[in-house]
């Protein structure tokens, strides 16, 4: 499964999760699939935005990429297939590298109607 980062962000006097980022290794990322469910309770690593690397290309996941399925209640679905067709214009090759995917946290968070920031406060452990 990928690798799960979430990014901090100072916001509203604290440092808040503010992006995930899903990578993964070469080939991994399912592009035959519909969709994919993200644990929400992943182990995931604590980073600030100013540590996102500057070469790490990916494709950002739209609001309207999520989707909710009661039979995965601890997690976030990905429509594959909505990611695909709004990248048609990509050569093959090209979509099938992609290694990385970015999520906003409010994006998540207004898709599942609650708020999930409680769930990744920072620490600095």
């Amino acid at each position: 499964m990928a690798k799960f980062t979430v990014f901090y962000d100072f916001h509203e006097e604290r440092i808040q999760p503010f992006l995930m980022s899903l990578h993964f290794r070469p080939h991994e990322l399912d592009w035959n699939k519909t969709s994919m469910y993200v644990p929400l309770d992943a182990p995931f690593q604590k980073l600030k935005m100013e540590e996102i690397p500057d070469l790490e290309a990916g494709i950002t996941v739209l609001l309207d990429d999520l989707v909710v399925n009661l039979g995965h209640p601890q997690c976030i679905g990905i429509s594959i297939s909505r990611i695909q067709q709004r990248h048609l214009a990509l050569p093959t090759d090209i979509l099938q590298s992609i290694q990385q995917l970015w999520i906003r946290m409010s994006d998540i968070e207004e898709v599942l109607h609650m708020n999930i920031r409680s769930l990744y406060p920072w620490s600095s452990k």
